[in-house]
């Protein structure tokens, strides 16, 4: 089973010229970041407790001398947005009913066309589409409808060991309020030819091993609009024990951060837990760093495992996020602590994303892999 001891920081930053970090505690029934929201009961299941976008004018970062006043939110018309596994637990499977769902907010009638998910680009190596069930382990799902508009379409592109990078679903008719959820297996290749679930679960995929994954919604007016996948915030209930990830598709997001791990070039091995992140970007930008530790689960794989690359994980056992605020001088030093929750884990995938000050997410930074001893 993966680890289910989950612990949620915050890193809040009141910068000077350098953003300087103070790590807080916080209990694991409290909301990971506040740009989420429980949804009143009125609201349709499959639109609850999506990622809140708040569109008052209210600042997250105040004007200093160093900092930037906070920018209004950018306008944007075509709008779409995914779920996986959204408050599942850490074992949760892409596999099981419903685990993707897509709905379209578009503001001006825009209909959804096309969603296309590239889990090439993931913070967790060789996880690929797997309908034929010759990619990962034994049991296989292609694509399956589950609930809403149906589809006119799909189709699984890039071929990789035996499974597939991308998956591309066609649509007639989907309007703004218009939803439709789907499941598929996802595996990752190095646990090819072992019996479901793998070893350690590890081929129970959810959208926490999915961050980073690139996700492109396509609408009927041409436009084309790309994002990526990030954790969906804790709902207060599941406190940090979920596999949730989400994206939000519409114009007006953030930049990418650049991030390096002070004193260390990653790929790389460690021995001292505690570590320093530092984000670049914007002046006043909110930041979230996410360090997920992961695991190399290979018991009962034949052959030992299939295709394995150094520093590579096939598991997610844990996760942290901290949250800060880029300082005036363009930069941001982030305090972490890595895990290692048994012989098999300890690989960590440290990446981060901007918040445009009104809960919308950007694209992830390129993920860096350090792994404690």
């Amino acid at each position: 089973m993966k680890a289910s001891r989950i612990l949620t920081l915050i890193v809040t930053v009141i910068a000077g010229v350098i953003g300087v970090a103070v790590l807080i505690g916080v209990p694991a029934s409290s909301q990971a970041a506040p740009d989420l929201t429980a949804t009143p009961s009125a609201t349709p299941r499959h639109r609850a407790l999506l990622p809140h976008i708040r569109y008052d004018l209210a600042p997250t970062a105040t004007a200093t001398s160093v900092l930037p006043p906070t920018p209004t939110p950018s306008p944007y018309s075509a709008s779409a947005w995914l779920t996986i596994t959204r408050f599942k637990p850490l074992n949760a499977s892409t596999f099981n009913t419903g685990s993707f769902i897509v709905g379209n907010d578009s503001l001006h009638g825009e209909r959804l066309a096309e969603l296309r998910i590239d889990l090439s680009t993931a913070i967790f190596p060789d996880m690929v589409f797997d309908p034929f069930g010759q990619a990962g382990d034994t049991v296989a799902k292609s694509y399956t409808l589950d609930n809403g508009l149906k589809q006119a379409s799909y189709t699984f592109e890039q071929p990789h060991d035996g499974g597939f990078d991308v998956l591309v679903v066609r649509y007639n008719g989907f309007d703004p309020g218009d939803f439709s959820s789907f499941s598929v297996d996802v595996d990752p290749t190095s646990i090819k030819g072992v019996g479901a679930p793998g070893p350690a679960e590890s081929g129970s995929v959810g959208g926490l091993e999915l961050v980073g994954a690139t996700v492109t919604a396509t609408f009927d007016n041409g436009a084309t609009i790309t994002g990526q996948v990030y954790r969906l915030a804790d709902d207060g209930g599941l406190g940090g024990h979920h596999s949730g990830g989400t994206v939000m598709l519409r114009d007006g997001r953030p930049p990418r951060p650049q991030i390096s791990v002070l004193g260390v070039t990653p790929p790389a091995t460690v021995t001292n837990a505690n570590q320093t992140v530092r984000v670049v970007g914007p002046p006043g930008q909110p930041v979230t760093v996410l360090v997920v530790e992961g695991g190399l689960f290979l018991a009962g794989v034949p052959n030992g495992g299939f295709d394995i690359d150094p520093f590579e994980a096939n598991n997610a056992v844990d996760v942290r996020e901290y949250a800060a605020v880029v300082g005036g001088s363009g930069f941001v030093d982030v305090p972490i602590v890595l895990m290692k929750q048994n012989a098999e884990s300890g690989i960590h995938a440290v990446t981060a994303v901007f918040d445009n000050h009104y809960g919308l997410k950007g694209l992830v930074a390129a993920p860096l892999v350090v792994e404690l001893e």
